[in-house]
């Protein structure tokens, strides 16, 4: 793909890394185009940029938009938002996979998915489930490169309030200090500095599957 003329597209635009990316992704000169698919319309002024609204359930009915380089997935929710297990996975599993497929039926070959640390189709633990499963299932599909980032806990500022987060993140910089050698994984990790890392790796982007951690980042 020339220079200037590589289309991006996101899911999860509204998020932590997916907001600070898609800021990444509009000042970068190699990108003509930055789609998109939320679900009310954000505040970005772009001329390069494209917003699909849509309602996420009707996702197969805009097969005709992803046209595009690259696939950045910076999906996901809540328990807080989504109680209800079923709709959990729905939202985290559901989407990001039927979003990776029509993308791969596009044409493709490039994905970049935020996971998270622990993550294991084997675990006990619900969200670490979850996220190994959607891993996996990525895989699956065969991009011909996959980038999965698994981020511990992430640094910075929310657009929405969430107390116990703001507590763990202030506590942080402490732990932080021990986190090195075989645990240094879990060191926490700033929006900023994931976004820019998921850009640096596209733009150097290799064939196969690649599982990062802080040690990437």
């Amino acid at each position: 793909m020339e220079i200037n003329n590589k289309k991006a597209i996101v899911l999860g635009a509204s998020g932590l890394v997916g907001n600070q990316l898609v800021r990444l992704l509009l000042k970068d000169n190699s990108f003509s185009q930055v789609t998109l698919f939320v679900r009310k319309e954000l505040s970005f002024l772009d001329n390069k940029l494209k917003q699909i609204i849509l309602d996420f359930d009707d996702l197969e009915s805009y097969q005709s938009q992803f046209d595009g380089s690259v696939l950045f997935l910076c999906l996901g929710t809540t328990r807080k938002k989504s109680p209800n297990l079923e709709n959990y996975r729905a939202i985290d599993y559901g989407i990001t996979l039927r979003a990776a497929n029509l993308a791969k039926s596009a044409g493709l070959e490039e994905v970049h998915l935020i996971s998270a640390i622990g993550a294991s189709s084997d675990s006990s633990i619900f969200y670490n489930k979850l996220k190994g499963e959607i891993e996996e299932d990525l895989i699956k599909i065969g991009f011909e490169s996959t980038y999965i980032y698994q981020p511990s806990m992430l640094i910075g500022t929310r657009g929405e309030s969430r107390p116990t987060e703001l507590f763990f993140q202030k506590l942080m910089p402490f732990f932080d200090l021990f986190m090195f050698g075989g645990i240094k994984k879990y060191h926490s990790v700033s929006k900023e500095k994931l976004a820019k890392a998921i850009l640096k790796h596209h733009l150097n982007a290799k064939k196969g599957v690649h599982i990062l951690t802080y040690g990437d980042f």
